[in-house]
């Protein structure tokens, strides 16, 4: 008997880099056994057209001209799934079928887009979303509660392991454009450093405008930041380095649903700092697992007081956090019955 066919599609598949495409690669090696899994990924950043095998790279420069082979490839036996934003306007109109799921993954810009898109939703066999404010915004949109699912990502806990002197505050989700310096509280966040001189900031970066982050950093007169540009091997051992994880949005697409970095975070027994922008923020405030702060400096500031005064309260609670709502063998497992469901 064959296995169900399954066929992920996103936009840059970078597992090394990006949490997205490290879910879209536990979800295959999770489930490998019971799926026919493969991969079709549309690149910006790299300019290697693959089209045969299990993961096949399309730069979009040639999207448009194999437009009608990538229409073909969706209408084949199996169930497509893709991992985008609520506001993506190519790939969901081709996959809005009844074998398609879309799983709300990625951050768009506004609502507005959501709503453009809001037929192609209400015509795939399931919508996926990561957080209960993305669950309404569906409802909204008039997507039925039968197609309509709440599928968090999976993380498994680990041991914890107490951060040294001093108390520092990792950030690893820089942004991808110049433009979203604000958006992600980066100047919110360097404004905090040079206010609070006996605590450490550590940024890992993309590689992407590095210059600019570094004139910030200069210009606020900050000199307890710590920048680490590129992959990191092992994020565990960083994790392990700090105190806590922070998500400064301005804004409430800021960030994508569940950032990687919080979760890892959580499963490292490390509580978050959330600006309320971010939609994580209300579980994490219920569970006690971090500092939930209005996205203004002294909000910044009061938070990172707060959770320095009462670390071992909020450090306790944040592997339970995970555990009850982030597990792997339930993000497994939900997909594998959707699967069933959708393929069927």
């Amino acid at each position: 008997m064959s296995l169900p066919r399954v066929r992920y599609w996103v936009f840059n598949y970078m597992p090394q880099w990006e949490g997205v495409s490290k879910e879209i690669a536990s979800l295959r090696e999770g489930l490998g056994g019971t799926i026919d899994g493969s991969l079709v990924s549309l690149d910006t950043k790299e300019r290697r057209l693959a089209l045969k095998g299990r993961e096949q790279r399309v730069p979009l420069p040639y999207g448009l001209p194999l437009y009608p082979l990538l229409k073909r490839h969706a209408g084949n036996p199996g169930v497509n799934h893709l991992f985008a934003s609520g506001g993506e306007r190519w790939l969901t109109p081709l996959l809005a079928r009844p074998n398609g799921i879309l799983t709300v993954a990625k951050d768009t810009t506004s609502l507005g887009a959501y709503e453009r898109n809001g037929e192609s939703f209400r015509r795939f066999g399931a919508v996926v979303v990561q957080s209960e404010r993305d669950r309404e915004i569906m409802r909204q949109l008039g997507v039925g509660e039968a197609a309509l699912r709440l599928i968090r990502p999976g993380v498994d806990p680990v041991p914890y392991r107490e951060g040294p002197d001093p108390f520092t505050i990792l950030f690893a989700s820089s942004p991808l454009t110049a433009e979203h310096f604000l958006s992600r509280g980066i100047y919110l966040m360097v404004r905090a450093a040079a206010r609070l001189p006996d605590v450490r900031f550590l940024l890992v970066w993309r590689r992407r405008h590095l210059a600019k982050l570094q004139r910030v950093i200069a210009g606020a007169r900050a000199t307890n930041i710590e920048i680490l540009d590129g992959v990191i091997p092992d994020m565990g051992a960083l994790y392990d380095r700090v105190h806590a994880t922070i998500l400064p949005a301005l804004e409430q697409r800021s960030f994508i649903p569940c950032p990687r970095s919080a979760l890892e975070s959580l499963a490292h027994g490390k509580p978050l700092l959330l600006s309320s922008c971010v939609a994580l923020a209300g579980g994490v405030a219920r569970a006690g697992a971090g500092v939930v702060f209005a996205p203004t400096s002294d909000g910044l500031e009061a938070a990172i007081r707060r959770l320095r005064e009462h670390y071992a309260e909020y450090q306790s609670c944040t592997q339970r956090h995970v555990a009850e709502h982030f597990s792997p063998r339930v993000h497994l497992e939900l997909y594998r019955r959707l699967y069933q469901q959708v393929g069927g």
